[in-house]
């Protein structure tokens, strides 16, 4: 949340300083403050905190969000008596960009807070997934609105030609069987590397999907994945903002900023997982570079279909041929019982012995079992000893000890659990 904050108050900075350099005396007349208004509103905001048990670790983000509104009805002033005016230049073009950017955040952060307090109220009605998915869909649906608005100052052509959308006569092996090449080749690296690797970080992505019991809340998950972020996304960053940035920077700004800032916005989702990292921001830079080189959005819109759509489905038929026991564990894992699910981890340990989740797996489910804790034990150093630090598998080894009654063993790891 700090990092979103300071993130919008960038903005705001160079959003008034872009008005004020356009129109000094329209800028000074717009966003005149008195200092009796401003001592009101601390005064108004104090009260509240103070109120509210003191909680002043929140008045940054209150302050902001009270504030904020305001901000955006002078700045909506401003906007309109330059239109008036007449005229889009460049600098038009920034403060309208730097607009959807200050009112996505300000949304993004209210409709936060609204659902954080609506998960308060409602004692975990709405689940993780259900939050993230809530929030998904309306940032996805504002910023596409907002977009939709201010690309309008591009030309007079639709909305579909301003983000380079509209079907021309583009050579197909250009626009299509290329980028098509490039998604799946990305896909098969990016689920080969995935899918051979011994460890799984865990994300907050995946730490979501795990904890997810609803399979209805998955498939709708993986349809946003699949199905609706790719378009949005190109719309957004392929089509508007790049729109932008190549007339104020050139190729060059254009490419690397859209690449960083497309890989930045991402790695919330797999913090610790720097293969992920990696791959997201290479992806980044093909998109951005294949858009550049076709002069066409439908291209970088193909080649992200292609690659989401394959590194879901591609991970799944790996395993399938190289584990196929442990693909239908983790599959039907609600579905099974203790002793099928056993089976399964026996024959998958037997089928890929260097698998260490297969390991923890079985540890944990024979500690819930409370049998074979012995069996158990030898089984979660088995994994241990391919990532001795990895959370779940201390998780798991301090679970078994204490159902041995170790427990003097066990509050270390629990402890050291607590400090990461």
């Amino acid at each position: 949340m700090s990092l979103i904050l300071l993130c919008l108050l960038i903005a705001i900075y160079f959003d008034s300083i872009l008005f004020k350099q356009r129109d000094p005396e329209l800028f000074k007349m717009a966003f005149q403050f008195s200092i009796w208004k401003i001592l009101l509103s601390l005064l108004l905001i104090l009260s509240v905190l103070i109120f509210c048990e003191n909680r002043w670790e929140d008045l940054p983000l209150l302050v902001l969000l009270l504030v904020l509104p305001v901000y955006l009805l002078r700045r909506g002033r401003f906007v309109k008596s330059m239109e008036w005016k007449g005229g889009q230049d460049i600098s038009t073009l920034i403060s309208s960009a730097l607009g959807v950017i200050i009112v996505w955040f300000y949304g993004v952060i209210a409709f936060g807070l609204l659902t954080s307090a609506a998960m308060d109220l409602t004692a975990g009605a709405i689940s993780e997934m259900g939050d993230l998915l809530l929030s998904v869909v309306f940032s996805s649906f504002l910023i596409v609105i907002l977009v939709y608005r201010s690309s309008r100052h591009f030309s007079d052509q639709g909305f579909l030609t301003n983000v380079g959308l509209r079907k021309g006569n583009w050579p197909r092996v250009k626009v299509v069987l290329i980028p098509a090449v490039l998604g799946l080749s990305f896909a098969l690296f990016s689920a080969y590397l995935s899918v051979t690797r011994k460890i799984q970080p865990q994300t907050p992505l995946s730490d979501v999907l795990e904890t997810t019991q609803s399979f209805g809340l998955i498939l709708a998950f993986l349809f946003l994945a699949i199905c609706v972020a790719p378009l949005i996304e190109e719309i957004v960053f392929r089509g508007y903002f790049f729109h932008i940035i190549k007339q104020w920077l050139g190729i060059r700004g254009a490419v690397t900023i859209i690449a960083l800032t497309f890989s930045f916005l991402h790695v919330g989702q797999y913090w610790g997982d720097w293969l992920a990292i990696a791959m997201v921001t290479a992806l980044g830079f093909t998109l951005t570079i294949l858009r550049a080189w076709s002069g066409t959005t439908v291209a970088s819109v193909i080649t992200h279909y292609v690659y989401n759509g394959s590194v879901t489905i591609l991970p799944i038929i790996i395993m399938a041929i190289s584990n196929p026991a442990y693909l239908e564990y983790k599959a039907y894992y609600s579905y099974h019982d203790a002793k099928t699910k056993e089976v399964l981890l026996r024959r998958s340990i037997a089928k890929q012995p260097d698998l260490p989740d297969a390991y923890n797996d079985l540890a944990w489910l024979y500690a819930g079992e409370e049998k074979n804790l012995d069996a158990a034990l030898a089984l979660i150093e088995k994994a241990l000893s391919y990532a001795p630090d990895y959370p779940a598998y201390l998780d798991t080894k301090a679970e078994v000890l204490e159902k041995l009654g170790r427990y003097d063993e066990a509050k270390p790891i629990r402890d050291s659990l607590k400090e990461k």
